[in-house]
């Protein structure tokens, strides 16, 4: 039998596969029959205290926490209850949070214990394994077009968005994926994305939705933990891929992974070259918040095909999104504002659509004029990560008295010892002269800042325009 979008996924294996391990941590497993009983024990407590005196307008349950067992069940009961699970960054300044509880508005909170923002809670939830009798189960039908989940993004204007997704999205979100990136029962998905981020709240789906197990770890993402919990599937950002290559005994051979989904920014030539001949088989995608994760993906090369369930348009230049996973509105002025589901959505990027192959050329809001001529700076970016010792390469335009705007780029080298800095710079000027014309070349070659946290699913352009600053470069 093959789950539908009607079936509520956990109660759904819980019934075929129940003795299947659906979370893992550093503690304890899971078994799907478990899972279940919890969030029938955790429904029942939430539903005890909060009311629903709104109900045209979504419960919203704020969850301010890292990614660990209890903020797994929240995310999953409000799936089954038909709530709107609202994930947000622990390690936003007090600020950030509260412009985020104000478009939020609900009195609904849940914080982890050792989180600085405890005082906010307003849920007694006891999340303790529940132990009670396990009884036969019938399924559990759920609306699939109910809304689940509102994840933050920020537009070119910097104001977080809230964007509302239904169930719906998620399951052909997942299905979709399953083209590409085969994940099955047995299979062993580890959760090294944050739930605030579209990226780690679409694995959980994936991963329960296909009956395979949820492993998360506290510890630091190594090959040792990849080894020892039998990883087959594993989602990187750049800094993370960087890091495991680091690590010699980093090889196909021996090893379980089947997958490796690279996203979040751009990835040098080196790095995916290291990837092939280790072995791996690697995935490049391209997705964003409003199209519930990936939209196109690769498999051991560049070339992004669109996935099932999505549709995709160029319009002046500009790619444009809709289907089954595109986002259903915006929660606004205490009220979800629907979006008519024919609609196309801007993306804000710019690309070609060859068939089914997206070519991406970057996005629209980076494009700047420098002396009368148009800059899009992931042309040069890309043509940086051509070079097999650039790990990592953005562009950040300047004013300049002459020519209005030029540009400094920050760059990553794989050898990080700084006094060879200089004579890296050296070579990648020669191989930049060779390949663009004199306008888009780079004027400053900068260092990549050191405190970029390993995780990061975007680049640190703060950090940029601090170290921007103290070399007194204006942008």
């Amino acid at each position: 039998m093959l789950i539908t979008e009607n079936h509520c996924p956990v109660r759904f294996q819980a019934i075929n596969h129940g003795q299947t391990i659906a979370i893992q941590d550093d503690q304890q497993q899971i078994s799907y029959q478990q899972l279940d009983i919890q969030l029938t024990h955790l429904a029942e407590q939430l539903s005890k205290q909060v009311t629903d005196s709104e109900p045209s307008t979504p419960i919203r349950l704020v969850c301010i926490a890292n990614n660990d067992i209890p903020l797994l069940l929240l995310q999953l009961v409000c799936v089954r209850l038909g709530w709107l699970f609202c994930p947000l960054n622990p390690s936003f300044t007090e600020s950030e949070i509260q412009l985020r509880l104000n478009i939020l508005n609900s009195p609904y909170c849940w914080v982890e214990d050792n989180s600085r923002h405890h005082l906010l809670n307003s849920l007694n939830i006891d999340l303790s394994f529940c132990k009670k009798n396990i009884k036969p189960l019938s399924p559990l039908k759920i609306n699939p077009l109910q809304p689940t989940n509102i994840i933050f993004t920020s537009g070119s204007s910097g104001f977080p968005k809230a964007i509302v997704h239904h169930y719906r999205n998620h399951y052909f979100s997942a299905l979709g994926s399953q083209s590409s990136i085969s994940l099955q029962i047995r299979d062993r998905n580890l959760l090294s994305l944050p739930l605030y981020h579209i990226s780690g709240y679409a694995t959980v789906m994936r991963t329960i939705i296909a009956g395979a197990t949820l492993d998360l770890s506290n510890k630091d993402l190594s090959y040792p933990l990849l080894s020892s919990r039998k990883i087959t599937h594993l989602s990187l950002v750049s800094t993370q891929l960087i890091r495991l290559l680091k690590d010699p005994h980093f090889s196909a051979q021996g090893c379980t992974l089947k997958h490796i989904l690279l996203g979040g920014s751009a990835f040098s030539v080196s790095l995916l070259t290291a990837l092939a001949v280790l072995g791996f088989t690697y995935h490049l995608s391209y997705g964003c918040t409003e199209m519930a994760s990936q939209v196109a993906t690769s498999t051991n090369n560049n070339q992004l095909i669109v996935l099932p369930y999505r549709e995709v348009k160029i319009h002046n230049e500009q790619i444009y999104f809709r289907g089954a996973t595109r986002f259903i509105g915006y929660f606004r002025d205490n009220k979800l504002i629907k979006i008519d589901p024919k609609r196309w959505v801007s993306s804000g990027d710019c690309g070609l659509l060859k068939g089914d192959q997206l070519i991406i050329s970057g996005r629209k809001d980076r494009q700047f004029i420098s002396g009368g001529e148009n800059i899009q700076p992931e042309e040069i970016e890309a043509l940086c990560l051509q070079v097999p010792y650039v790990e990592k390469a953005y562009i950040v335009p300047i004013k300049d008295a002459q020519y209005g705007q030029r540009m400094a780029v920050f760059i990553a080298f794989s050898d990080a010892n700084l006094i060879h800095f200089e004579q890296y710079c050296e070579q990648l000027k020669q191989y930049l002269k060779q390949h663009l014309t004199r306008f888009k070349q780079p004027d400053h070659y900068l260092a990549w800042p050191s405190s970029e946290c390993s995780h990061r699913l975007k680049v640190p352009k703060a950090e940029f325009i601090k170290v921007l600053t103290t070399q007194g470069l204006i942008i």
